[in-house]
């Protein structure tokens, strides 16, 4: 076999993997996870003229690399893909607040560091950070740290090639179930997570017409938070 079509069969292989998922019923997730794109474009369209919104298109484009890897079979590139979003999509809300660590970030003068999103004191999801923005969300940035944490381990789990990781993930190019779902169910998780992160840090300070085209990404993600009822009611009675 020549090089050429060593590689022409593995693009057979992701066909075969594309086909599998569908008669496996998998593409109801599939237009689910995808279907994310569209909220965030909406959260975009909020932030469209701040410095940070850079970094969310790139996140974006991580996630659509993620979502292309995960219908390929490529099921470890999918997990690190979702990984690089969610840190991107949070880093946004951070730079947000640290200007001058984004300016930095796009010299190549500084890095973009977990241990630094999800600081108890500091964090996006700290009290400190979440009272200077919106204070009513200040009580609930633990639980949420909590969420953002474990779906993050889960991926670097993939990312640093722990030895489960390789006894559960095929060895060929194949359809996955598990990995799949997986894949899916941490997508969910972490657009929840972004979606509290965003609210806290920018529901304050977007305009009217912004919030009312948030309103419904924002409630149907997290609209159990009484203080995102609250915020959406007074909306509604301006």
């Amino acid at each position: 076999m020549d090089v050429l079509e060593h590689y022409r069969a593995l693009f057979r292989n992701s066909e075969t993997v594309l086909r599998d998922m569908i008669d496996a019923n998998g593409t109801e997730a599939l237009v689910s996870s995808h279907n994310y794109l569209l909220d965030f474009d909406v959260l975009k369209m909020a932030i469209a003229e701040r410095p940070e919104a850079a970094v969310f298109e790139s996140a974006v484009k991580e996630y659509q690399f993620a979502l292309f890897a995960l219908v390929s079979g490529q099921y470890r590139h999918a997990f690190g893909g979702l990984r690089l979003f969610f840190e991107l999509m949070l880093s946004t809300v951070q730079f947000s607040a640290h200007e001058i660590d984004y300016r930095m970030w796009t010299k190549d003068s500084k890095d973009i560091n977990w241990n630094s999103l999800k600081d108890a004191q500091n964090g996006v999801f700290s009290t400190n950070f979440i009272r200077a923005f919106n204070p009513s969300f200040s009580d609930c940035g633990k639980q949420y740290s909590a969420i953002a944490e474990a779906v993050y381990r889960e991926c670097s789990e993939f990312v640093h090639g722990n030895a489960g990781t390789h006894a559960t993930l095929p060895s060929d190019i194949v359809f996955q179930s598990n990995a799949f779902c997986s894949w899916h169910d941490k997508a969910a998780t972490m657009r929840m997570a972004i979606i509290f992160a965003f609210s806290a840090r920018y529901l304050n300070y977007v305009s009217k017409e912004a919030t009312d085209r948030m309103e419904p990404v924002i409630t149907e993600a997290i609209g159990d938070l009484s203080q995102v009822q609250e915020i959406f009611a007074k909306s509604s009675g301006d």
